[in-house]
């Protein structure tokens, strides 16, 4: 390489001497006006005839019904169909479509359009019609486009009138054209018919260059031969500012160069006179030295440097004092390097040495990776695992590899301002991940953890390995004073053709650790727990994958050292994120049928799980019989299952604890088939499905391990009849209203079921909880009843009177019993229209439903209450930004559930948002809870916002807890300062939270929660 390096300075600073000689040994500069060329290259006619020309002063309007539009090589590109129109001035042109280049300078947009279809040239004092025309047009003062249908479909490579555009722009026409701003197309000259010679089309074997002023003035060139060198070279130097483009080599990307002053060296056996556009072989000499004010694009990449060597034949370079930059859209900003020296080693690839590289904007970046040897290319992957890209190649029918830039850096540091961090012999990343290897820091103290320093690394920058597309891994290094030191790993993945095989798949994987030195704090009656074991980890693993002919295979693989350490230390996915489990599920589905096998065994014990060995399901859904008369649905579903108790708690006299009652240790067959018949109709104005239900069913071990056969039958009938009234004149702009609608339905189904097996002896082999409700549900009977759960709370016959488990698919199918129930709803929607007037859409502007269910025989399935499970829910849509909301729920037998709650949420503004909410949880006697809460969130400026949050229990007379935040969103770095206080835990805490603001990281902190770390949920 150093050798390479040598060579290539020694040649430039040949060239360099070169240039010296040339300038002290010229005579009287000889200057010569560029061809007076029209955009994009064609020179001007040989004829003047006068013609109307529209000033570049006046701007130019587009207009379309529909349109397309892309960027190629800083062009961009758009396809305009239905009543195109464009204006300049007194010149308007008409056709059914267009195709339209636009490039755009520092002073003027310059545009080559192509009309096609009833084509009409309206200019002062003429008309005229052609089937197709080409323009070139200019102007100082802008566009201004009324584009009615743009396309959300962008690049349209085939689309055929793009293709005749192109075709018909590379045909050379220099004789057809005007040396003017607006030129058309003349006709014809009278007089005998000469057949022209035809000129040569740019091809793949030859580069074009053309040379345009760089600004309004023209550029002088002084040009001689140099008989020196074999074979002789033809010389021509510069000055004035010029904008040179080459292109038309096959596989190579346009390369457009701007400098103040260029000395161009080539064959002077076959270019001998200046011309602004040159055509050679690409295997000809073209070597070019820029100086002064440098910028040259090829592709993504912009350079810019103070001196600078082209060689356009091996497409080379060398620029002095100078600056790369790329955009990546994946981060949807720029990348920078800055180096002494940045040597273009071929297309797509560079060196910069004593360089950084930063993503800050700044002239003075905030942060950056400084280095010794800085390289960039652009790589063409497919990645681990054979996961590609999206895109198929239209041949081959194969996943084209994915385009990415790519760096690889040695003697890294990385620094914020001028004071080094960090310090990593070599770095290979893509282009995007050039930051930090750390990408996350939160400063934090309360009553649970003591101080804490919770950081997050990227482990791939950490330790030097490239990172295979598709995938992220991160590590986490913590330390807590009151608990110890924890280290963790988390990493997702997805690709495609997994193995080689034709699939699509993602996944992602967990771990974590710590030795506990201290309690655990989980509220109220456990504030001070005492783990089962100080060596505290978990381990989680989720994979998922799609293959043809409907197949997803799901892998699932997690382990918990103790029963509360989830609940101490990652609250949040203890109450929100789905149970860890341990398992394989193979499932396809086709149409209206799937089939599924599960194997699942428990790691866990303290955890209330089946392990199936394996099972299997069949499903047919809504299969038409008797030419569409009847609709049958079928669930069958046989597995070995082994159910056994989670464990009690480490130390029940400070956990309590009650064993689930329907969760026994029984093991066996267990084996199901439920088919349902359907015959809907409409009686007048109403639809009526009468159905039938049956099921067997086979427990080879029940809750006191004996053998339990169930057959299971329901009938009934469902209906519901429709009515709307459309009020067309109501508009009320304070309330979002452009005509309302109101649409009503009344709902019911009377069933009557009946079952041969009571459901107390049957165990649950399907549970209906996560592991969060299963584990509250086994402290609530004693520190919430006093030791007995009241009937009225069983979750097993609540679900039974709700008819959770009568339904052909669901899962728990154990959840029925003997039942005659008429469920009743009664629906209401309010409607409006909203929206642009040509594209209104509906919209609910208010909600209401009202349900209720009447129990025959109410004192087997209602608590001798005739009605029960009064429901009501309402929304009201105040515009697309508020909205008030309230839901209830209630029975009305002794000790029942009354819940209810009223709330409004309001983003009037971008900068505003407020949620207010009031809650009832009342029942059982004891249990009666009032609480009300608000958040508000408020954007102070572009750089400030602050959070709070409270919650008051009205019921008790107690304070719930705050959550108080300040963020200050830099240029570089998110800085967010935290205060929280929880009442059930008695814990109060700070925290200071910094986050990277580049690459895939940072942003504003838009979680209060996140502020805080573990603090905000304890």
């Amino acid at each position: 390489m150093s050798g390479e390096i040598n060579s290539v300075t020694r040649y430039v600073s040949h060239r360099i001497w070169q240039v010296i000689v040339f300038l002290t040994l010229l005579g009287g500069p000889v200057t010569v006006a560029p061809a007076q060329t029209s955009f994009f290259g064609a020179p001007k006619a040989s004829y003047e005839e006068a013609e109307y020309e529209p000033s570049e002063k006046e701007p130019i309007s587009i207009s379309a019904e529909y349109s397309q539009q892309w960027e190629e090589d800083f062009v961009s590109v758009s396809i305009l169909k239905g009543n195109c129109r464009i204006q300049q001035g007194d010149a308007i042109l008409r056709s059914r479509q267009m195709v339209i280049w636009h490039r755009k300078t520092r002073q003027t947009d310059r545009l080559s359009v192509y009309l096609e279809g009833e084509v009409r040239i309206d200019l002062p004092g003429e008309s005229k019609s052609e089937n197709s025309l080409l323009v070139n047009l200019v102007t100082e003062n802008g566009l201004k486009q009324n584009l009615r249908r743009p396309s959300q479909i962008t690049v349209a490579p085939d689309d055929p009138v793009l293709n005749r555009a192109i075709e018909r722009r590379g045909i050379p026409h220099d004789h057809q054209l005007k040396r003017a701003q607006f030129i058309v197309e003349k006709p014809p000259l009278e007089g005998p018919e000469l057949s022209p010679i035809p000129e040569q089309e740019i091809v793949t074997d030859f580069r074009r260059i053309r040379l345009f002023p760089r600004s309004a003035v023209p550029y002088n060139v002084q040009s001689f031969p140099s008989t020196h060198t074999v074979p002789p070279e033809q010389i021509w130097v510069i000055t004035g500012g010029v904008n040179l483009l080459i292109d038309g080599v096959e596989g190579l990307e346009m390369v457009d160069m701007s400098a103040d002053r260029i000395i161009i060296w080539t064959d002077g056996r076959n270019t001998q006179n200046f011309n602004s556009e040159i055509r050679q072989s690409k295997e000809t000499p073209f070597e070019i030295y820029l100086e002064g004010n440098i910028e040259i694009r090829q592709g993504t990449y912009l350079l810019k440097a103070n001196r600078a060597f082209y060689d356009a034949r091996e497409e080379r370079a060398v620029m002095l004092d100078a600056e790369l930059k790329t955009h990546l859209p994946e981060l949807g900003e720029d990348v920078r390097v800055r180096a002494s020296q940045i040597r273009m080693l071929s297309k797509g690839a560079y060196l910069a040495q004593n360089a950084w590289a930063t993503g800050s904007q700044f002239g003075k970046p905030g942060y950056k990776m400084q280095a010794s040897d800085v390289f960039i290319e652009d790589r063409y992957t497919t990645p681990w695992l054979g996961s590609g890209s999206n895109e198929l190649d239209p041949v081959t029918g194969q996943p084209l590899p994915g385009k990415r830039a790519w760096m690889t850096s040695s003697n890294n540091t990385f620094e914020i301002g001028n004071v080094p961090l960090f310090y990593l012999p070599y770095v290979s990343s893509p282009v995007e991940d050039i930051y930090f290897p750390i990408t996350g820091l939160r400063f934090g103290n309360d009553r649970i953890f003591g101080f804490q320093v919770e950081t997050e690394w990227d482990m791939f920058k950490l330790l030097g390995l490239e990172r295979p597309a598709g995938t992220k891994w991160e590590g986490q290094l913590d330390y807590y004073s009151d608990r110890g030191v924890g280290i963790g790993q988390s990493g997702n993945y997805q690709g495609a053709n997994l193995l080689g095989f034709d699939n699509v798949f993602n996944g992602n994987a967990e771990a974590f650790y710590i030795h506990d030195s201290g309690t655990d704090n989980l509220g109220l009656d456990r504030r001070d727990l005492v783990p089962s074991t100080k060596d505290r980890y978990f381990l989680n693993h989720q994979h998922r994958q799609t293959s043809p002919f409907g197949m997803t295979l799901t892998s699932e693989a997690g382990i918990f050292s103790d029963r509360n350490f989830q609940q101490q230390y990652f609250l949040s996915d203890f109450n929100n994120r789905k149970d860890v489990e341990t398992l394989l599920h193979l499932k396809q589905q086709q149409d209206n049928w799937s089939w599924s096998v599960i194997g699942r065994t428990k790691l866990n014990d303290y955890e209330n799980t089946t392990d199936w060995l394996p099972k299997a399901d069949l499903f047919l859904l809504g299969e038409p019989l008797l030419g569409n008369l009847l609709s049958w649905t079928s669930h069958s579903s046989v597995g070995y299952g082994k159910l056994k108790p989670g464990s009690a708690p480490y130390n029940p006299q400070q956990d309590v604890f009650t064993p689930l009652p329907f969760i026994a240790d029984s093991q066996g067959l267990v084996a199901m088939t439920r088919n349902q018949l359907e015959a809907p109709f409409n009686l007048g104005p109403f639809i009526l499905t009468p159905y039938v239900m049956g099921e067997a069913a086979y427990w080879e071990q029940g809750l006191q391990q004996q053998q339990i056969d169930r057959l299971y039958g329901s009938a009934g009938l469902r209906g519901s009849i429709m009515a709307e009234r459309i009020y067309p004149d109501v508009y009320n702009p304070y309330f979002d209203l452009n005509g309302l609608a109101h649409k009503m339905v009344l709902e019911a189904d009377y069933s009557f079921s009946d079952a041969s097996e009571n459901l107390s002896g049957i165990a649950q082999y399907n549970e209906f909880d996560d592991n969060a409700q299963e584990l509250f549900r086994e402290r609530l009977v004693i520190n919430t009843f006093g030791g007995t759960l009241p009937p009225q709370f069983d979750p097993r016959f609540y679900a039974v009177r709700t008819g959770a488990g009568r339904g052909v698919t669901d899962p728990y199918y154990e959840l029925v019993d003997d039942q005659q129930v008429l469920r009743m709803a009664w629906r209401h929607r309010l409607q409006t229209k909203t929206g642009p007037l040509d594209r209104l859409r509906t919209k609910d502007w208010m909600t209401l439903d009202l349900e209720a269910s009447y129990f025959p025989d109410a004192d087997r399935d209602n608590f001798g209450e005739d009605f029960g499970l009064l429901g009501g829910h309402y929304k009201w849509f105040l515009g697309d930004r508020t909205t008030m909301a309230a839901n209830a729920y209630y029975d009305v037998f002794d000790g029942a559930q009354q819940l209810w709650d009223v709330s409004i949420t309001s983003q009037r503004t971008n900068r505003l948002a407020v949620n207010v909410a009031l809650q009832q949880i009342k029942g059982g006697g004891d249990l009666d809870s009032q609480i009300l809460s608000a958040s508000l969130n408020y954007v102070m400026s572009q750089k400030w916002s602050a959070g709070v949050s409270t919650a008051y229990d009205l019921g008790e007379n107690v304070n719930r807890g705050q959550i108080l935040s300040l963020t200050r969103t830099g240029a570089d770095f998110v800085t967010s300062l935290g205060m929280s206080y929880n009442q059930s835990t008695g814990n109060a805490g700070i925290g200071l939270t910094i986050m990277p603001r580049f690459g895939n990281f940072g942003g504003t902190a838009s979680d209060l929660s996140s502020v805080l770390g573990n603090s905000a949920s304890q």
